[in-house]
Formats: C-alpha cells, sequence, structure tokens
C-alpha cells in the first residue's frame, strides 16, 4: 500500500526490539500513540531543544557540509519528485547559504544505503523505513510531515495530525457487526509490506485477542482500492484500509460509504460515535467497525552526526513551510513536531509505535524494505 503522498510514500522496514505495547480496543480510535519510552536508538537532541531561537545566519557553522544533499525515494516518476520538490530546495539553499541537492533512490533502502555512505545527508522514506534508517544510517528525525486533507487544495490546517489510521470495514448486513466477529471470516489485507493495509491492522486484530494466521482466511488484494473492491464486489467479507482510501473511493463514485458526518479522517472517534454510525448505515454501503492505533506520519530526517547548529537551521525551515501557502502547493505536505501533548523526549520517539509492531509481529525490516 502507499498512502499518496507528494514526496514518497511509506514502505516499510523495522528494527529494534522493544516491549510490547499494551493496546486499547481496536474499535476506538485511539487518542494518543502509545505512550513509549525512549530507545537506545533515540538521539540525544530533544523536540525541544530541536527548535532554534535564531536564524541559521547567526549561529556557529563549524562543520556544516559544503552541500546539502536530500534523498528521496523516487517512485514511478522521480522526474516529478525532483519538480515537486524544487521550490523548497531553492529555498533551503537561499536560506541556508549552502548548494541544496536533491538525488533519488529507485528504493526507500538505496536512500537508506546513500545515508549510510555518507553520500546523502537527509531523507525521507516512510516511517517503517525511517525506523530502519535510525538503525543502519544514524538517521535522526527532525520533524514529522502533515498531509491535507484535501490533497487537490492544499491549504494549512493546524487541526491536521501528524497521524493516520488504518480502519477495519465491511458491507452492512454481512453479518459482521463488530471487530470481534472478525473471526472465521475470509479478510482482505493490501500488501504484505504496507502498514495501514497489513501491519498495523493485524497488530491490532493480535491485540483484539485474534489471531488472523489461524482465525481468519486472509488474502492480500495488492492495493488499498482493490482491497476495499473485494469486500464492495462481496468477494472478501472484510477488508482493512488506510481511513482516507474509503472517503476518496466514496468521492469518486466507486463504492457506497457511510462515512462520518464531517468527512474527515485521521479524527478521533469514540466507541459509541462509531457505533452510531453503523447502526444508521442501510445494509450495502461500506461502514467502518473500528480502527488500529495510530500511525506516525514520515518524517524529515537527518544524519545525526551533522552539527546541532545546522539541524537546528534546518527544523526551523521545515516549521515555517506551514507558513508559505506556495510551498504547501508544490510539497502538498508541511511539518510540524508530535503533538505536544505525548511529552515525548525525542521526535525520534513518536516512532517507537512502529519498532513495537516490529517486535510483536517479528518482522524483518531488511526483508520487507528491499
Amino acid at each position: 500500500m502507499t498512502r499518496t503522498l507528494s514526496w514518497l510514500t511509506g514502505l516499510l522496514a523495522l528494527v529494534g526490539l522493544l516491549a510490547a505495547c499494551a493496546g486499547a480496543p481496536a474499535t476506538q480510535a485511539p487518542t494518543t500513540l502509545a505512550e513509549i519510552a525512549p530507545t537506545a536508538a533515540a538521539v540525544a537532541t530533544t523536540a525541544a531543544e530541536a527548535a532554534p531561537t535564531a536564524p541559521a545566519a547567526a549561529v556557529d557553522r563549524t562543520g556544516w557540509p559544503a552541500t546539502f544533499r536530500i534523498g528521496l525515494f523516487g517512485g514511478d516518476d522521480a522526474g516529478a519528485v525532483l519538480n515537486n520538490a524544487e521550490p523548497f530546495r531553492a529555498l533551503i539553499e537561499e536560506r541556508l547559504g549552502i548548494p541544496v541537492e536533491i538525488q533519488t533512490g529507485t528504493s526507500y533502502s538505496a536512500v537508506i544505503e546513500a545515508m549510510r555512505a555518507g553520500r546523502v545527508d537527509a531523507m525521507e522514506v516512510g516511517p517503517f523505513a525511517y525506523v530502519l534508517a535510525v538503525q543502519e544510517a544514524g538517521a535522526e528525525a527532525l520533524a514529522v510531515g502533515i498531509y491535507p486533507q484535501d490533497e487537490e487544495n492544499p491549504v494549512y490546517d493546524p487541526e491536521t495530525p501528524s497521524f493516520y489510521y488504518s480502519v477495519y470495514f465491511t458491507k452492512k448486513g454481512s453479518g459482521i457487526n463488530s471487530v470481534e466477529d472478525l473471526r472465521g471470516t475470509n479478510f482482505a489485507f493490501v500488501d504484505p509490506a504496507s502498514t495501514s493495509g497489513h501491519l498495523a491492522p493485524k497488530t491490532g486484530l493480535i491485540k483484539a485477542g485474534i489471531d488472523p494466521d489461524t482465525e481468519m482466511e486472509t488474502v492480500f488484494a495488492g492495493s488499498h482500492p482493490t482491497a476495499v473492491l473485494s469486500v464492495w464486489n462481496d468477494t472478501t467479507q472484510a477488508g482493512a484500509t488506510y481511513e482516507g482510501n474509503l472517503y476518496r473511493l466514496a468521492s469518486e463514485g466507486q463504492i457506497e460509504f457511510c462515512g462520518f458526518p464531517d468527512g474527515r479522517s485521521s479524527v478521533v472517534r469514540t466507541p459509541e460515535e462509531i457505533q452510531a454510525v453503523f447502526d444508521a448505515c442501510p445494509d450495502g454501503h461500506l461502514v467502518i467497525l473500528g480502527y488500529s492505533d495510530p500511525i506516525p506520519n514520515t518524517p524529515f530526517a537527518v544524519n545525526s552526526e551533522l552539527p546541532e547548529s545546522f539541524k537546528a537551521a534546518v527544523t526551523e525551515l521545515l516549521l515555517e513551510v506551514k507558513d508559505n501557502p506556495e510551498l504547501i502547493r508544490s510539497l502538498k505536505q508541511w511539518y510540524d513536531m508530535p503533538p505536544a501533548e505525548l511529552n515525548l523526549p525525542t521526535v525520534d520517539s513518536y516512532f517507537n509505535s512502529l519498532r513495537d509492531i516490529a517486535r510483536l509481529l517479528e518482522l524483518d525490516l531488511k526483508e520487507l524494505g528491499s
């Protein structure tokens, strides 16, 4: 699965063994990401310390790179990736006062290897691939990408979260009325390496007491749209996808879907709200049964060995994107710190929930990220 982003999408990989998180029921959209202590991979700079107090030109530039090189996943159209990133590249170059280059890789692993080998200084490679990059290339997250609800008309909205959800869904009238009812059903995941189409929802099912490998008949549909259409066309009884995919397919007329009245995804929903929408949904429409734990968005990460003054200057530029409508239109995103209410010691700590998934599912990050 790939969640549609301007620069890249989330493939995975993973690393690190942490204590398994004790999860909330999969039927409720959690209010926060999993509470987590910093890991050995967490870098020393805290999110608060990363915020600069002076413009880049006023700080000590000792050890700054002669050229700042940023690695991005090229996807199916590396030229479009470079074109979309050009306004931001030019701004960084102007503000930092050094040449800035954008490089693309043919895979997330290729971009990670480029940082490990010293060929790039920064990257955006998807949340799970970032976790691998911390281990393999010494990456350090500076800020988290925020993606607008309306990709066709992207504008800054301070209420847009830095995470998203996978949802469990079915066709109303199927006899499946809750996540607990998924035991014994045939179920459509997206792809083995998909965060919101497989790894996160599988983790949620296990935490809800259901073993998808032994208590369900599961298939991989290959993409998010096909997973949804598999349920819509009664090929499977239920499935998992990222929440926004259901709203998008409904807006395109491909499915009939009972969404929430505000039409927004990545919003915390109570069990009562979920049940109310389910009860009001007519038979034959797709409807949400429950939510995974929140999945953090892709971070902008740099080589952790770069000087603190350089990291601070880059962080300042990232956080200024939200104030530039033209950049938001080009990038279709802006950046922010993780939610302040989590009181995280580092931006990297925001991704510990993915490390928990890795441990619980015993995933081989390198194999998935290849």
